[in-house]
């Protein structure tokens, strides 16, 4: 590694995902001088579509294997590219609903925060990102879930998507290779770099450097392809962070801000399950089940999940002596999920052992494995009435449902806590924003308190669990306090 050089721009950014890209591409569209700095690389269509391990290694952090760690340990994968998560998730698309926007004002205080006021920013992302809504014609795994929605009487839909062009490759979570999924690689990075803002990949930023309530700059490492690295000390006037839930907290209190960072972790605690049917479904060949099931919403949701035969063999691991020869029938399966609100509260910190690294802890609560226990009880009575055969959760020891009396227990039983396997997508609300000093972070507008130029604008600034599938909500207030910070200086 060289010595360190020294550059200077005018506003930096830290982080490509869909907080970082929105900021970039406005404050360039404004005509302020921009440098984004993105920890993993560049990757052009060619790159996505491989196999899900090759995927892991080139899109995702730890390559797809970070545990949140806690009684029960949750399996967590965040993106780490060019476009950040954006560019492995599903596409699913919702709006913040009103209850929340009221919720959050009144519990963190934020000022200037209306549903009236936040639908130009979600109408703007919806239209650089192509939000439509699904096809009528649906893939034969949504059609079955459908078809037990319908069963139960349930409120459902099938929900839009940031995929106008999909053609089922099922390659989300690999990145779409045809560039029918929208990730901010593929619409708001190129106009931010058309609007003259720089993207450095490669690039993890070790450190904030400070001086009195002002950060100066970052020192940063840049990797050349031989695997060596260039230290270099990056000044600025401005710096936005947004680098996610995780890594957002872990810079701050690795660059020694501590106030209200990364002490309220949130997620949504994710079970999944495996559904036999006695017809074909080739889950395999076709993207995730497109459905929603809201009936329970805002505690408990069920949908569809991305399907391979890898990622099945994964699922039915934990009764693994039972469930092997299912296998042999993966033409016949799919793999559905139930999604609580996570009312358990956790931490993000910087592991003392390396920059790279980032502890992340969660404990379910009891209403959290309650609501897992009640949501499992009618997603298998669900899928059971849909024509499921059997269901097969991620519960260690727990024989398959094959009957809707077996699946009911679960209304008036909790799940064994220490046999379930968990996972989740959605993680946020490090760092809340509002006016609450007793609570929160940064302001309203996501200025880091106590600092003149600091600025959070990413998953880490949502005060509290949405129950939704995060991205709009990040971008449409993303969008919000970057278009204030520039109303301030402009």
């Amino acid at each position: 590694m060289s010595e360190a050089q020294s550059i200077r721009v005018e506003v930096l950014v830290i982080g490509s995902g869909a907080g970082g890209a929105t900021t970039a591409i406005e404050l360039a569209q404004a005509g302020f001088e921009v440098v984004v700095l993105e920890e993993g690389s560049r990757h052009g269509l060619d790159s996505y579509g491989k196999s899900l391990p090759q995927a892991m290694q080139l899109l995702y952090r730890n390559r797809g294997m970070t545990p949140i760690l806690g009684s029960v340990p949750i399996g967590f994968v965040e993106g780490r590219c060019l476009g950040g998560s954006t560019e492995i998730n599903s596409g699913f698309w919702h709006r913040l609903p009103p209850e929340f926007v009221l919720r959050w004002t009144k519990q963190f205080q934020i000022n200037d925060f209306t549903v009236e006021s936040m639908d130009e920013h979600f109408a703007w992302a919806e239209e650089k990102l192509k939000v439509t809504e699904p096809p009528e014609i649906l893939p034969k795994s949504t059609a079955i879930f459908k078809r037990g929605v319908e069963a139960m009487g349930w409120s459902a839909r099938a929900v839009p998507r940031a995929a106008s062009g999909c053609v089922n490759t099922n390659a989300c979570a690999a990145g779409c290779p045809k560039g029918a999924k929208q990730g901010v690689s593929q619409n708001l990075i190129p106009l931010a770099e058309a609007a003259g803002a720089r993207f450095v990949t490669d690039c993890t930023v070790k450190l904030l450097l400070r001086s009195q309530d002002r950060v100066t700059g970052v020192l940063a490492e840049i990797r050349r392809e031989d695997k060596s690295a260039d230290l270099v000390r990056i000044e600025a006037d401005y710096v936005f962070i947004c680098a996610g839930a995780t890594q957002t907290p872990s810079l701050l209190r690795r660059s020694g801000i501590k106030f209200h960072v990364g002490d309220t972790f949130q997620i949504h605690p994710m079970l999944k399950v495996c559904a036999l049917f006695d017809e074909e479904v080739n889950a395999q060949k076709s993207v995730m089940p497109l459905i929603q099931v809201k009936e329970f919403w805002p505690d408990i949701s069920f949908g569809g999940s991305f399907f391979t035969v890898g990622q099945l063999a994964m699922n039915l691991s934990d009764n693994w002596p039972e469930n092997q020869k299912l296998m042999e029938s993966y033409r016949n399966m799919a793999t559905y999920y139930v999604a609580v609100r996570g009312t358990g509260r956790g931490t993000v910190r910087p592991a003392r052992f390396g920059t790279e690294y980032t502890i992340a802890k969660y404990e379910l609560s009891q209403v959290d494995v309650r609501h897992l226990s009640q949501g499992l009880a009618r997603l298998a009575t669900l899928l059971l009435s849909a024509g499921a055969k059997a269901v097969y959760p991620c519960v260690q020891s727990l024989p398959a449902i094959d009957s809707e009396l077996d699946a009911v227990r679960w209304l008036d039983e909790n799940l064994p806590k220490s046999a379930l396997s968990l996972t989740t997508v959605h993680a946020f609300s490090t760092c809340p924003m509002g006016e609450r000093m007793d609570r929160c972070a940064a302001d309203s507008f996501g200025k880091v308190f106590g600092h003149q130029n600091l600025f959070i604008n990413d998953a880490s600034m949502l005060p509290d669990s949405p129950g939704i599938n995060p991205q709009g909500t990040i971008m449409a207030l993303a969008r919000r306090n970057v278009q204030h910070f520039i109303s301030q200086k402009r």
